[in-house]
């Protein structure tokens, strides 16, 4: 992490310690390109502001890396050049607590999540450029907002589910998804214009992609984005996520490989708008989002078990979720014991 401020031989490129480090006028960009505010969506502190001194200013904030500067570092990519770690699509403006928060928790703080706080946090400011700040909401406000997200909740209930009498000759038991009319859904960006063109290249999450439905929750909806790789220790029941690459391998008796649904929810708050009908390209029903959480449509991720009929009865406890090296190195170390 290198502060804006820093005038070390360390910002002309990489370091004596072979760190790639940011040059002087990327960390000015990085800054810049936020307007100067922490990308972090639950903070947005401010990160410069006038000293005593009336020919100096104050920084409080950090040029991080997304993917760390040196090896054993925090989220660090040996696949990208030693230009490509030290530009500034690797970088995100941070203050200085969130950026010693993201770099102590890597497992907590992945590259996709900062990339998407990054994403957002551009979009934001991009959106605040030569506009006042309306600091007032009333009452008024609070209450129009939830009469319209309870009508949302009540909305798709009734549109997305299939009728009282097609669940009612459901099987027994019956899977959460069979109750849904509809399979999938596609989310849209409120104000993508991208559709139905995809770019791979673009940062942060796709203004638009496809959601298999899960399930209903007391605050929005749930769904599925993805299969991936865990690996469980079955002494510890910590277990950690598996990157595909490292999916074929074997691994000792003592951890259980296995497949889990990636889920997140999409809360009634950030539904603005739907239509049951969809187009030439998706006939199914499309959702209108604002992405107003880093730069995603959600307020939460899951993992739920693959196996059988039940597998989306068991989640995994993100409590238990730990790096992929510290779960092999507590099998690795001789000295290691678990309590009974």
């Amino acid at each position: 992490m290198e502060k804006y401020e820093s005038k070390t031989p360390a910002t002309k490129g990489r370091s004596r310690g072979g760190r790639d480090d940011f040059r002087q006028n990327v960390k000015r960009t990085l800054a810049n390109r936020v307007g100067l505010e922490c990308s972090n969506p639950d903070c947005r502190a401010h990160t410069s502001g006038p000293q005593t001194d009336v020919s100096k200013a104050l920084n409080v904030g950090v040029a991080a890396h997304i993917t760390a500067a040196a090896r054993r570092g925090p989220r660090f990519d040996p696949t990208l050049t030693d230009k490509e770690r030290a530009s500034a699509s690797n970088g995100i403006w941070l203050c200085q607590t969130c950026a010693h928060m993201v770099d102590g928790d890597p497992v907590a703080y992945p590259a996709y999540l900062l990339r998407g706080w990054k994403a957002q946090a551009e979009h934001e400011a991009k959106g605040r450029l030569g506009k006042t700040k309306d600091r007032t909401k009333s009452r008024k406000d609070y209450v129009s907002t939830l009469k319209r997200t309870q009508k949302m909740r009540d909305d798709l209930h009734r549109d997305l589910l299939k009728t009282p009498q097609e669940r009612m000759n459901l099987p027994r038991p019956a899977n959460r998804r069979a109750k849904f009319a509809h399979d999938e859904i596609i989310v849209h960006r409120i104000d993508d214009d991208t559709y139905p063109d995809i770019n791979p290249d673009r940062p942060g999450i796709s203004p638009w992609f496809k959601l298999e439905l899960l399930d209903f929750y007391h605050g929005g909806l749930h769904g599925i984005v993805a299969i991936e790789y865990v690996l469980i220790d079955s002494e510890t029941r910590n277990w950690a996520l598996l990157p595909y690459p490292l999916s074929d391998k074997e691994y000792p008796p003592r951890f259980e490989k296995t497949k889990v649904f990636v889920t997140v929810k999409i809360p009634w708050r950030y539904i603005l708008h739907y239509d049951m009908r969809g187009d030439e390209y998706y006939n199914f029903p499309h959702l209108y989002c604002e992405f107003a959480n880093a730069g995603e449509p959600y307020e939460g991720r899951g993992y739920f078990l693959l196996r059988d009929d039940k597998a989306y009865e068991f989640e995994l406890p993100t409590e238990t979720q730990i790096d992929l090296q510290a779960l092999l190195s507590a099998a690795d170390d001789p000295g290691h014991h678990t309590d009974g």
